[in-house]
Formats: structure tokens, sequence, C-alpha cells
């Protein structure tokens, strides 16, 4: 059987009957498929961004993340796109990763998210940023961001702000008389400080009377946050020489304190401040330098109204470099600047504080207040100085005496008129001086200062002008003394007192009255020497500035 059907297909296959049927050969064969592109478009009405702390801001040691939409616009489907965000500006300790995506459907979307990794290496500053989509045959996308800011890591720093030696029946350091020191630790920086740890190290031939606080933990410390600590010692009888104390600090990580000396000396004369090399940092938390406390830096009234229409130029020249440094005027202008934000309700933008200000700063200063005051309509302006004053010698003119003003050359100097006419021209409806600084004495081959606040030669108290009232802290030939069991000077400290007392609703005569009378008590008490403030109003304002209110 087999062998017929073998047979009989070789016969039809020799006959063609197969060769002329409908039946084909099967053959081998290739279809070209058409390739429709994608076209991939970001959303911009769909980018926003997941900040963790919602300040807006790429901060060090946080997952920042930029969030969007891309939607494909074209005929066929987006394979392999990647996501890239490149950055330009202060770009330094970003980590920025590329994202993949997944197969982008035609006429579909996508969300979207890119981290931004902020380190311990970020800067402050701003970045711009620039997202692409990459697809592979080019049918991608890129969109530029406005710019954002950036922030370094928010870290505490514990460190000793200031520091205050008194004690000794003479004024000194001596074996076996009891002395106090007394600190302020500050945290510093932008970040919470936890477990913070305090010991003091003495050397030999020093004890510490009563208390336990050589080794004390003080917790946790908010940014800005400060605390005093007061330590009696005593030096035995065979104390000489070096005496240096140790401040050891500490905080939980271990690495965002410094420890402190104190180097004392027997003999040395003591009772003023030592201020640390304390740095401000910038950050939403402002770091004031703290200092040892008045009555008059505690409890600083708060205003429940805010003084929009006043601009405020303090200069606060303590540290001279050519001639002796004026007590405690950093402290004075940094409480002063306290009370105009707090008591007085003036905006923190309307303040120019300056520190050891230089003759160009102060001009400087000068020409900030000029520019803000013609930009509002009738505004205020409250000028706050404590500093040392000069007088030409041949003219008697009195000068402001900047931080690297000559006294034998009076082109360093500002012109206590000049002042008054550069302030007075300004349009505003009042102007309120207060200069705690004096232009008195004669004994110029003695260093020309006197042991307080002022320079040693009598001047002429210049000329008001404007709607301007001068509060000065002496006349004549007084000095313009230090408070030192209250760490400023004696004007600012009773002008700051009646603030205090009155919450800052006070008319400026009765504010002139009570420093009037309070500094001429308070001086003879303390300095066995008369001080007389006054007040000089402009002929302008005649008896009108009498009811006028710093707040």
């Amino acid at each position: 059987m087999k062998k017929l059907h073998s047979t009989l297909c070789g016969l039809l296959i020799t006959t063609g009957i197969f060769a002329q049927s409908n039946i084909s050969v099967p053959m081998d064969f290739h279809i070209e498929k058409e390739v429709l592109p994608p076209r991939l478009q970001i959303d911009n009405n769909t980018v926003r961004w997941i900040d963790p702390n919602n300040n807006n801001v790429i901060d060090g040691g946080e997952t920042f993340k930029i969030c969007f939409e891309v939607e494909n616009r074209g005929r066929g489907d987006a394979y392999g796109c990647v996501v890239q965000v490149t950055a330009t500006g202060d770009k330094e300790g970003l980590i920025i990763r590329d994202v993949n995506l997944p197969v982008i459907a035609a006429g579909s979307r996508q969300k979207v998210e890119v981290p931004i990794i902020g380190t311990d290496k970020t800067l402050t500053g701003e970045v711009g940023l620039t997202i692409k989509i990459n697809e592979p045959n080019g049918f991608g996308d890129d969109i530029r961001l406005p710019k954002i800011g950036t922030h370094r890591l928010r870290t505490p720093m514990i460190e000793v702000a200031e520091y205050l030696v008194s004690g000794g029946k003479d004024g000194k350091l001596n074996p076996k008389e009891p002395f106090t020191v007394k600190v302020i630790v500050q945290n510093t920086d932008q970040g919470i400080a936890e477990n913070v740890t305090v010991e003091l190290s003495t050397p030999v031939n020093i004890s510490q009377l009563g208390g336990d606080n050589a080794h004390m933990t003080i917790g946790t410390m908010q940014p800005n946050e400060t605390r005093i600590l007061e330590y009696e010692l005593i030096p035995n009888q065979y104390a000489s020489g070096e005496i240096d104390l140790r401040l050891n600090l500490a905080e939980r990580t271990g690495k965002y304190a410094k420890s402190a000396d104190i180097p004392l000396q027997i003999g040395q004369y003591v009772g003023n401040t030592v201020s640390m090399n304390v740095q401000r940092k910038d950050g939403e938390v402002t770091i004031m330098k703290a200092s040892l406390l008045s009555d008059i830096d505690k409890n600083i009234p708060v205003a429940n109204v805010k003084n929009l229409n006043t601009f405020v130029l303090i200069i606060a020249n303590e540290h001279y470099q050519q001639v002796a440094s004026v007590p405690f005027a950093l402290n004075d202008g940094n409480i002063f600047r306290e009370y105009c934000i707090k008591t007085l309700g003036i905006s923190d933008k309307h303040i120019k504080y300056l520190s050891d200000a230089t003759g160009n700063q102060l001009k400087a200063g000068i020409n900030w207040l000029a520019n803000l005051t013609e930009a509002f309509e009738n505004p205020k302006i409250i000028i706050y100085y404590a500093g040392h004053g000069i007088p030409d010698e041949s003219s008697r003119t009195a000068y402001l005496l900047p931080v690297d003003g000559i006294i034998s050359d009076m082109s360093t100097c500002y012109k206590l008129d000049d002042l008054y006419t550069v302030i007075g021209s300004m349009p505003a409806s009042q102007i309120t001086i207060f200069m705690d600084a004096c232009f008195s004495g004669s004994k110029r081959e003695d260093g020309m200062l006197a042991s307080a606040r002022g320079v040693a030669l009598k001047a002429k108290s210049g000329v008001p002008q404007g709607n301007m009232v001068v509060f000065s802290a002496a006349q004549g030939d007084e000095t313009a003394f230090p408070y030192r069991e209250q760490q400023h000077g004696m004007f600012t400290y009773h002008l700051l007192k009646k603030l205090q007392e009155t919450n800052g609703d006070v008319t400026l005569q009765d504010l002139g009255n009570y420093i009037i009378r309070e500094v001429k008590k308070r001086s003879l008490e303390e300095n066995d020497k008369k001080q007389t403030p006054c007040v000089t109003p402009s002929a302008a304002v005649g008896t009108e500035w009498q009811i006028w209110k710093l707040k």
C-alpha cells in the first residue's frame, strides 16, 4: 500500500497536476511596520516643590523634590526616557540624580519626582535649575525654573560669648581673696543643640567656693539661646602669675561646641567684660551677640503695635584703632536695638546697626537713611551714637570719631554740624538724636581721652537743624561716664530704663527730664563727678518736640 501511494505521487508530479494547481508553495517574507514618534511636553502648570520644612529653600540635611507632569502629545509611545535636572550657581553640596521614566503611552501623562539632596557641604545662596526630558529619538522637552535659595546645614554651635571677672577689695585679683567669674554660654548657630554640658577646669592653687556647678548639664539650647553661669573661686597663698581657667563645652554629637580658655593673672585689675570671637550666622534666627545682663537687658517690654514709618541708625563704636576703647558701647548699641524692635515696634528692616564703624561705614549708614526716608511719606528718624567725640583743637568744632579716625587729622572724622545738616535736610516729620558721647577736657598730653567715654577737649556742641531734637550725654567740660555696675553708658542706661518703665509710651520732654535728673544723681554717687545731660531742639521745632514720642 505504501509503495502504491509513493508511485501515485510521483506520477502526479511528473504529469504537472500539482504544478498547475492553485496551491502556493510557502516562502520567506518581512513586513515593514510604520514607526510613530512620541512628542513629550512638560506641563509648566504642574511644577511644584515638596519641601520638608516648607521654607522654599533647599537646606543642607534635607531631601527637596521637584514634582511635575510630562505629557506625550505624539502618536507613538515614548520608550527609554530619562529626566535630568542641572543646577547653576551655588550648587556645591547638592546631590541630583537622573530619573528613568516608564513607557509613556501616546496621549497619556506621567507624574515625575526628582529628588535634590542637601548635604553638610551645601552652601547658603541660590541655584538655577533646568529640567530636561531626554527621549532617544530627540522628541523630549526642557524648561528652566526660577532660581531657588539654598542654605547650609543648620547645626548648633555652643560657645562662650562673654565672661566677666569681678572681686578683690582693691579691684585686683589677689591671693586668698574670693573672686567671681560670670560666663555667658550661647548657641550661636541655626541648629538645636542637645545634651549640652559645661565643665569648669581650674588650675592648682585655685579652689571653688560653694555650689556644685563645676560640672553641669544644661540640656537643650535653641538657636541664639543663652545661659549665664557664675562661679565663685579663691586663689590660695601660693597662687602667682597666670592662673588660667578653662570652660569645657560639649553637645550630643561632639562636633558643635567650642571650649574656651579664661586667662587670668594674679594682680590684674578685674571688672571689665571680655568679648569672645563670636560671629553672627545668617539664617532665619538672628544671632545677636550675647552680653552679660543689666536689669534693663532683661524683661524688655514688647509693643502691641507696629511702628512702620520710623527708621533708625545705630552706631556703637567701642574698639578704636588709635585711642582707648569706649567701655560697653557695643552693649549699649545692641540693647538699644532690642528696645527699638521690641518696645517701640520698629521693623528690623528699618534699622541699620553699625558696630565699630569706620568713617566710610558711618557715611554709608547715613546714605542708607537718606535713601529710605525719601521713599516714605513723613517718616520719623532716630539716630543713636555711642562712642568717642573729638574737637578740632583750633576751632573747637565737634566731630564724631570713627574707629579708624586719627585724632590729629580732622579729615578722618565726621563733623557734628555736617551730621545735623545732612540729617536735618531729610524729609522727616521728627528727628531724634541720642548722643552718648562728650567733647570735653583739655589734657591732650595725657592722651586726650578721659578715663571714661569722651575726648578730653571742650568743643562747640553743634546746632540741630530741621525737625530735630538732640539728647546729649554731657555738656561743658564734663565727661560722659560709664555705669560699670550695669555695663552701659550712664546716659544710655537711664534712657533705656525710662523706656522700660513706660513701655516706650513717654513724651520726649518727660524722657529728657528723667535722664537729666537721674544721670546727675547717679554720676555723683558712682563716679563722684558731675555729668549733666541736655536736650537741644532746633529752632524750627520750638516747643513742639516736647509732646513727640518715639513709639
